[in-house]
């Protein structure tokens, strides 16, 4: 299966118990520990940077650390390759954070910035391997400038730097939530959904989880397996068996299509030569009638080049 991007993992992180699980699993590290995750807050993210872009497809998050509020800026990127910039697109973000904290008088400057832990959440195919820090993007320059150069870093989460058993392993729902993720075919998608079902039984948040990944599993699977029939259970622990039922009967008609479809293309490809021996080539038209026609239409286009005069005897009316 084709890595797809998913704008519903917005959806996921503005719920508490998943930024809680994310955090706990895949912080970095000594930071979960100090953190008090009854206090989490959902913060107003749609705001504008200050290139007039606004920012609506990330997540902003506030929680208390040891009696202090720090912000957690959640980037959800998706793109297919890693972005070299990204660590002075995230220097932007968090400027233009601050910024609304203070004309939004969420914050008095005179207590001071509150601390942010920017996090890019990274589910691209292909590995990032380019820097998180924005110093590393300034060019050379003399040690007596390097006090004045910005300094940020972020926290890089790569889900395909982990392995599935890995992920696995861990028993946790965000960590089965990014081996679904990245699952290429049917039988390691079953898999891995088993695998979310069992993290959610085990977690503390189940009744609140099991709804909300029932709701994106199913939109996840509709885009990637356009057809698939997907049970009305609004629970994903008790749907299971009817979902891998279903995702079964799926990838046999899935098969069975592509092996009609191989056939068809196979019997327009003979058509095709038989149809240059006797006329000389095909036009762009002729060419795309045979590649669209149906295999009706391929038989009796079949039937009439034993007999046809010309092309436009052979591609007539098909009509009966």
């Amino acid at each position: 299966m084709a890595h797809l991007h998913d704008s519903g993992y917005k959806y996921l992180f503005s719920h508490a118990e998943l930024v809680q699980e994310l955090l706990e699993a895949f912080a970095p590290p000594g930071v979960s520990e100090l953190l008090d995750y009854t206090t989490l807050r959902l913060e107003n993210g749609n705001y504008v940077t200050p290139a007039m872009k606004p920012r609506a497809d990330d997540v902003v998050w506030s929680v208390e650390l040891q009696g202090q509020r720090v912000y957690l800026y959640l980037l959800l990127e998706f793109q297919s390759t890693p972005d070299d910039a990204m660590p002075a697109r995230m220097l932007q973000y968090v400027a233009a954070l601050y910024d609304h904290l203070l004309r939004s008088k969420a914050v008095d400057i005179a207590d001071g910035l509150p601390p942010v832990l920017p996090i890019v959440l990274y589910n691209g195919d292909a590995r990032w391997r380019q820097s998180s820090e924005v110093y590393d993007l300034i060019c050379a320059h003399p040690p007596v400038l390097k006090p004045f150069q910005p300094q940020l870093k972020f926290w890089l989460l790569d889900e395909a730097a982990f392995a599935a058993a890995e992920l696995e392993d861990m028993h946790r729902v965000v960590a089965a939530i990014f081996c679904f993720e990245h699952t290429p075919d049917t039988a390691a998608a079953r898999r891995a959904i088993r695998n979310l079902a069992e993290a959610i039984a085990q977690s503390p948040f189940k009744q609140r989880l099991d709804r909300v990944l029932a709701h994106w599993v199913k939109y996840r699977l509709k885009s990637r397996m356009p057809g698939l029939v997907t049970p009305d259970a609004e629970e994903l622990t008790k749907g299971m068996h009817m979902l891998e039922t279903n995702i079964d009967r799926w990838e046999a008609q899935a098969i069975a299509k592509g092996i009609q479809q191989g056939m068809q293309r196979g019997e327009a490809l003979l058509l095709q030569r038989q149809l240059i021996r006797r006329f000389g080539e095909l036009s762009a038209v002729q060419q795309a009638r045979l590649a669209a026609a149906t295999p009706a239409q391929l038989e009796i286009w079949g039937d009439r080049v034993l007999d046809a005069q010309s092309l436009d005897e052979v591609f007539g009316d098909t009509r009966h």
